[in-house]
């Protein structure tokens, strides 16, 4: 009797199940199967497959491997190089077999398709795609520049199932020989590495993070602030037109992006407060700020002062506008950095503007006799970690912060205030 073909790999099949489950040795097949001259099977001998007429051998070899109900047939090592001679495949089979027996055989690192769905740069791209629908454009651009520039061309050709320990650890070895980066850039490199290998974990596509090295140093650099002496003499340099913007940034610590992004529906002055619920990140409009939750800005003092002032000459929805030829528009991030370097450059000072803003906003307040938890409420820190240990407070609870930069009563003062009394 005559058996089909598909009877024929059915049986095949079930054979292979079979010795697999004896421990026999994965075959490796011949193509083409017979001598194109002598149109005899090739036969395999400790030297390879022969021809027994003329002792040619085949063009290449085959893994032709059933496993788990399926038939698998390999013409490439993991790597896409073909199977073009008999060590090559030898040493697939035994690397195939020594798998199975372990029980960590997977078919699709062996499959040309499958495996460029684990290409660490083909899940990057997914990951990224993923991550940019959920981030602002200003994390976004960090996250993609670190893969971008360092991830990707170290790691690119990887399948993200072979990345181990010690991959991770001779990538730490190599930044540390180039010198190129800090010891807190490497480690932020290492977090977005950390960051994808647990997301590619989430999804299964690798079945545990390797472990990263310990030895990546913390490195905290010392806080720059100005004092309120040093702000007011870079202002001076600022544009007139210009100051009203800097100056309520001393005065509130807000972020450049909640500065630029402040509206005037966003105001109550009948009762006396802000309410600081947009930022831009980058050059993107967004409604949340970065805590995820709006806060509050009592307008107290100075700060509903220059308030006051910008609604005598409102010109657009924007509290702090910018004239762009001939409309009013929100400060531009790079125009507002210019401004600012250039004052900076003439006072003679070097400092950027996130920490003239809101690092010196809370060294003074701290140097005031303020609180950790007063001041962290006042910038409306939500971890605790970022100015120790706080708790977020109400806007009436830290409006004397935004009175007065200092907590301490002078001697002057305190005997004045006992004689009216």
């Amino acid at each position: 009797m005559r058996l089909d073909r598909r009877t024929l790999d059915l049986l095949f099949s079930l054979q292979e199940e079979l010795e697999e489950k004896r421990g026999c040795k994965v075959p490796i097949r011949p193509v083409p199967y017979k001598c194109p001259r002598c149109k005899k099977t090739f036969r395999e001998t400790p030297y390879g497959f022969k021809c027994p007429s003329c002792g040619r051998g085949p063009q290449s070899h085959l893994i032709d491997i059933a496993w788990k109900g399926k038939r698998y047939r390999f013409s490439r090592d993991p790597n896409g190089v073909p199977l073009n001679n008999y060590r090559l495949a030898k040493g697939l089979s035994v690397q195939i077999e020594a798998e199975i027996l372990a029980g960590t055989f997977d078919p699709t690192k062996y499959a040309p398709k499958d495996r460029a769905r684990f290409l660490f740069q083909t899940l990057v791209e997914q990951y990224l795609a993923e991550r940019r629908k959920a981030m602002r454009p200003a994390g976004y651009q960090a996250k993609e520049s670190w893969f971008k520039h360092r991830l990707i061309p170290h790691f690119g050709e990887m399948d993200v199932r072979e990345i181990k320990a010690y991959h991770l650890q001779e990538f730490y070895r190599a930044l540390l020989e180039e010198g190129e980066l800090s010891p807190s850039s490497i480690r932020k490199c290492f977090v977005e590495l950390r960051a994808f290998l647990n997301w590619a974990k989430r999804l299964e596509y690798i079945e545990r993070v390797p472990e990263l090295p310990q030895a990546i140093p913390q490195e905290e650099k010392p806080i720059k602030w100005l004092s309120m002496e040093q702000q007011a003499l870079i202002l001076s340099h600022v544009p007139p037109e210009h100051r009203p913007i800097f100056e309520f940034g001393f005065l509130t610590g807000l972020r450049i992006g909640e500065l630029r992004a402040l509206m005037w529906d966003a105001l109550d002055l009948r009762e006396g407060y802000a309410i600081i619920h947009r930022s831009f990140s980058l050059d993107r409009l967004v409604e949340t700020p970065k805590e995820k939750a709006p806060k509050v800005i009592p307008l107290v003092g100075r700060i509903r002062e220059i308030i006051e002032e910008q609604a005598r000459n409102k010109r657009s929805m924007f509290v702090f506008s910018y004239q762009d030829r001939n409309r009013w528009i929100a400060y531009p991030y790079k125009r507002l950095l210019a401004i600012w370097k250039e004052a900076c450059r003439k006072a003679g000072i070097n400092i950027s503007l996130y920490a003239a803003i809101r690092h010196s906003f809370a060294m003074q307040r701290l140097r005031g006799g303020y609180s950790y938890e007063e001041v962290g409420a006042a910038l409306g820190h939500k971890s605790p970690q970022t100015t120790r240990r706080y708790a977020r407070l109400r806007a009436e609870m830290v409006e004397s912060i935004f009175s007065s930069p200092t907590k301490v009563v002078s001697l002057t003062d305190y005997r004045r205030k006992k004689n009216s009394e």
